[in-house]
């Protein structure tokens, strides 16, 4: 049981940065990213990255996308 919960807790904590990133990046409120929105907070993204990133093709990212590219590193701020 003790490491349900800390596994639970570990997908949470790894989550939130991702997730506060949605909350800055989805501009016009419907839960998604698209590369249009994702490239104000993150101006290096290229198309062809953010198209790796969309694993379910839809052409924008949703939370669980975007914890996924968070986690492997792929969407990260750029410096400055």
């Amino acid at each position: 049981m003790r490491r349900v919960t800390l596994g639970a807790l570990a997908a949470v904590l790894f989550s939130l940065p991702a997730l506060a990133q949605m909350a800055d990046v989805d501009t016009d409120g419907d839960g998604m990213a698209s590369h249009e929105e994702i490239v104000v907070m993150f101006p290096s993204l290229t198309e062809a990255a953010f198209l790796a990133m969309d694993t379910n093709e839809e052409r924008v990212l949703d939370e669980a996308e975007m914890a996924a590219a968070v986690e492997a590193g792929t969407l990260v701020k750029d410096a400055g």
